[in-house]
C-alpha cells in the first residue's frame, strides 16, 4: 500500500512561478527484519529494476513477487542481523547483475550469482571474495580509476581496499592495504572516499583524517596519511568529498556518531600550503543546533546526491532504528527519513532539512536508485522494521501550497537561569556547614543508569562542597534515583544545591515519597552549581528518611542526556 508521506518544494531557477513539489510514497516490502541494506537492480533481465533485501529480491516494477537468493531466515531484533550491505554489479562478465553481501563486520564479503533466467527460483550460487570484511560504513565504487569497481573497507586490522580482475569478481578479491596506521578491529565507524586535495584521484577519508591516493602504484604502496578530525566523537557514517561551498577545495560531510548525535560539513581552507577543517554544524544533539528544530539520532548512513535537480547534491539520511537496542539516546523516536537540501546563499551555506519519511527508517545503507525509470531519484532502505522503497514524484504546485509546505524555522529563546544563591564553602574545611553531601548519601534505588561520586575539581566556572557530587547517568524521562539521608525530629526547610550543565536534566523533588514543589530545571550553558534551591518546608521524624529525584523531561536547548548532579542537601529549622 503506497501512501504520500511528505511534500518537500523547491523553484526552479528557470521560471520564477513555476513551483514544484517533490513528494515520497512509501512502499513496503516486508516488515521482518532480514538485513540492515537493500539495493536495487534488474536481475530478470526486463530492463526494470528489482529490490533486493537480504535473502530475497523482489520482482520490479510493482515488487510483490519474491525470490530466495539464499535460504531465508529472519534475523533477531535484540541482535544484530548476517547480512549488513548489497550490492549489485555483472561481477563475471556475463551481462547478468550478481549480487555482493557484507555482513557483520569482520566477516566474510560473499557474491551470489545470478544463475539466470531458467534458474531465477532456484537459490543463488555463493563466493567468497574476502574472508574478513570489517569497518560498518564500506563502499563499493571506483576509486583507482580501472575498469572495475573497490570495496573501501578494513581488514584484519588495516585500512585499505579490495579488488578483482575484469569478469573474475567470483574468484578471491585481492585486498590491498594502504595504511601503516592500524584501523578498528573489526568494527570502525566513519570511512569514505573522495578527492580531498584536488588532484582529480579519490583518496579515503576515516574519522581521523584521509589517506592521499599516490599518482602511481596506488595497489602496492602505503598511501600518506593526513590527520584531521571529521567527528566530534568516534566516527558516524559514509563520508565525502564535496565542495559544499563552491569556493573550489572540497569539504568533507559525515555523520559525527553512527549511534548518536550530529551531522556536520567540515569547511576545508588553505592558507600557505597547508589544509585545514573546520566544522559547521547541520544538526546537533538537541533542537537549538539546527535552524529548523530537527533532532534525531542514530545517523548510521548518509547519502549524497542531487535529489532535486538544482545542481548541488543533497544529503539523505535518518535514524537507524533501534541501532544498539535501547542503549542509542531517543531510541525509540520515529524512524525518520530527512532530505537536506543544499542551498548557498549571498549569506553562505544552508542545509534545508525536509521529511521524507516517519516509518521506514535506514539501516546501514542508502540506496539511490531510479527503480520507475522516471529519472527521478529514488530511495531504498532496509533494516530493523523491514524493507522500504520511497518513490518520487514531481508536481507542480501553486505558490501557496509551496509556502505551506516550507520547513519552518524556529525562534530559539535562552532559557532563563534558576540559579539561587552561591554556597559558603569553608576555606579550611572546603565543605558546607552542616551540609549532607550529595556523594556521602546511601544510595537506596536507581531505576536506570548508573550513579556514584564524581570529582568536580576539574570544572572551574564553580565550586562544589567537598569538591565533589553525587552524579546520575543514564536515566530516561520518567526514571528516579532515590537517596537514604538521616534527621533530627523537627520542621525543616530543605534546600538542595545542584549540578547544572547543558545536558542536564528538569527534576521533580520528593522527600517520603510526598512530592516537593515543581520540577526544576537545570540546563546551564556552563557547569556550575544552582545555588540554594529551596525545596519546601516539610516535618520529619528522627531517623532515616529517602529523597527521591525523579526525571521529568528536559529543556529545548538542553543535549538530551538527562543527567543530575547532587552536590548537597541542608535541614534549615524553621521557627
Amino acid at each position: 500500500m503506497r501512501t504520500l508521506l511528505a511534500a518537500l518544494l523547491m523553484v526552479l531557477p528557470a521560471a520564477a512561478q513555476d513551483f514544484k513539489l517533490h513528494s515520497f510514497s512509501r512502499q513496503q516490502l516486508t516488515n521482518v527484519y532480514y538485513s540492515e541494506g537493500a539495493n536495487a537492480g534488474d536481475f530478470n533481465g526486463d530492463g526494470k529494476p528489482d529490490v533486493v533485501y537480504g535473502p530475497y529480491w523482489y520482482e520490479g516494477p510493482d515488487f510483490k513477487v519474491k525470490h530466495e537468493l539464499y535460504p531465508a531466515k529472519p534475523q533477531n531484533k535484540e541482535g544484530y542481523a548476517d547480512n549488513f550491505f548489497n550490492w549489485i554489479h555483472d561481477f563475471n562478465g556475463d551481462g547478468r547483475n550478481d549480487v555482493m553481501t557484507v555482513g557483520f563486520p569482520g566477516k566474510p564479503g560473499y557474491v551470489y550469482e545470478n544463475p539466470g533466467k531458467d534458474g531465477l527460483d532456484k537459490l543463488w550460487k555463493r563466493h567468497e571474495i574476502l574472508k574478513s570484511v570489517s569497518n560498518e560504513s564500506p563502499q563499493f565504487l571506483n576509486l583507482v580509476g580501472d575498469a572495475t569497481p573497490e570495496l573501501v573497507c578494513t581488514s584484519n586490522g588495516q585500512f585499505g581496499y579490495a579488488s578483482f580482475e575484469p569478469k573474475k569478481g567470483l574468484e578471491p578479491w585481492t585486498f590491498h592495504a594502504i595504511s601503516v596506521l592500524p584501523a578498528p578491529k573489526p568494527f570502525g565507524h566513519g570511512l569514505g572516499a573522495g578527492d580531498i586535495n584536488g588532484d582529480g584521484l579519490p583518496d579515503i577519508i576515516i574519522s581521523g583524517g584521509w589517506f592521499e591516493q599516490p599518482k602511481e602504484k596506488a595497489d602496492s604502496v602505503r598511501w600518506e596519511f593526513h590527520e584531521a578530525k571529521f567527528t566530534t566523537a568516534y566516527g558516524g557514517a559514509e563520508m565525502y568529498a564535496y565542495d559544499v561551498d563552491g569556493d573550489g577545495l572540497n569539504d568533507v560531510i559525515t555523520s559525527d556518531a553512527a549511534h548518536d548525535f550530529g551531522l556536520a560539513w567540515y569547511k576545508q581552507s588553505k592558507k600557505d600550503g597547508k589544509v585545514s577543517f573546520t566544522r559547521q554544524l547541520i544538526m546537533g544533539n538537541k533542537p537549538s543546533d539546527n535552524p529548523f528544530g530537527v533532532v534525531f539520532s542514530e545517523l548510521h548512513s548518509v547519502a549524497l546526491v542531487d535529489l532535486d535537480g538544482d545542481g548541488l547534491k543533497d544529503i539523505v539520511t535518518g535514524k537507524t532504528y533501534y541501532s544498539h537496542h535501547k542503549g542509542s539516546p531517543m531510541w525509540d523516536a520515529g524512524a525518520v527519513v530527512y532530505w537536506f537540501k543544499l542551498e548557498r546563499t549571498t549569506k553562505g551555506v544552508e542545509w534545508i532539512p525536509h521529511k521524507l519519511d516517519g516509518e521506514a527508517g535506514i539501516g546501514r545503507q542508502i540506496s539511490i536508485v531510479d527503480v520507475n525509470g522516471d529519472k527521478l531519484p529514488d530511495i531504498v532502505v532496509g533494516g530493523m522494521v523491514g524493507a522500504h522503497v520511497l518513490t518520487h514524484k514531481v508536481e507542480s504546485v501553486s505558490k501557496e501550497k509551496y509556502d505551506a509546505a516550507q520547513p519552518k524555522r524556529m525562534a530559539f529563546a535562552p532559557p532563563k537561569s534558576i540559579r539561587g544563591p552561591q554556597s559558603v564553602i569553608d576555606a579550611k574545611t572546603g565543605r558546607v556547614a552542616d551540609a549532607l553531601e550529595g556523594e556521602e548519601m546511601r544510595i537506596l534505588k536507581t531505576m536506570a543508569g548508573k550513579a556514584g561520586v564524581q570529582k568536580m575539581a576539574g570544572f572551574k566556572a564553580d565550586n562544589w562542597s567537598g569538591g565533589a557530587q553525587l552524579f546520575w547517568s543514564g536515566g530516561r524521562k520518567g526514571e528516579s534515583l532515590t537517596l537514604e539521608f538521616e534527621s533530627k525530629a523537627g520542621t525543616f526547610d530543605l534546600v538542595a544545591v545542584m549540578t547544572m550543565a547543558n545536558d542536564y536534566a528538569i527534576v521533580q523533588f520528593a522527600v517520603d515519597d510526598k512530592p516537593l514543589g515543581k520540577p526544576i530545571d537545570f540546563y546551564h550553558p556552563e557547569v556550575v552549581t544552582s545555588g540554594l534551591q529551596s525545596l519546601g518546608k516539610l516535618e520529619l521524624k528522627e531517623g532515616s528518611h529517602h529523597l527521591t529525584l525523579t526525571i521529568t523531561g528536559a529543556n529545548p536547548a538542553a543535549a538530551p542526556k538527562y543527567m543530575v548532579g547532587l552536590d548537597y542537601l541542608l535541614l534549615k529549622p524553621t521557627k
